[in-house]
């Protein structure tokens, strides 16, 4: 259960339609499992292209489910005619990405009319196990979009 009320009571189907332009969410095979108001999360199957030379998932990988995860949670927020851009993100990678699937949840920790703060976390599942593998935080700029959007 959310501790925010949406401004815009369609927000589910509002992220569901927006995901269709995410071409590079795509493009690395990351899923919106969960959207919530205040709250995104998504995974994948972690393949050989998200790996890096040591194999474990690139930091460029996480940095990027953290991104989707946490603009989508404060996108949830937002009246029609808004939207998010990352004005500011920071990841903390605490330990190697080594397992089958990757997590992502993105949170709102104080919307805004001109900023929202967010935190995300990831984590890593190896043999039905999960480990917390990175955090993050993020500013979201709210900008105007076309109306309907």
């Amino acid at each position: 259960m959310s501790i925010f009320q949406p401004k815009d009571q369609n927000f589910e189907s509002k992220i569901r339609e927006r995901l269709s332009g995410q071409h590079f969410m795509h493009l690395v095979g990351f899923d919106i499992t969960s959207i919530l108001a205040g709250e995104v999360a998504g995974e994948m199957q972690l393949e050989q292209k998200h790996l890096q030379q040591y194999g474990f998932v690139h930091g460029g990988v996480t940095a990027t489910i953290l991104d989707i995860t946490m603009g989508f949670a404060a996108y949830s927020l937002l009246p029609l005619g808004k939207g998010v851009v990352t004005a500011n993100i920071s990841v903390d990678y605490f330990h190697p990405g080594d397992g089958d699937r990757i997590i992502a949840i993105g949170s709102v920790e104080k919307p805004g009319g001109k900023m929202m703060f967010t935190t995300g976390k990831v984590y890593i599942q190896k043999n039905g196990e999960r480990k917390l593998i990175a955090s993050a935080r993020a500013v979201m700029a709210v900008i105007e979009t076309r109306k309907g959007s």
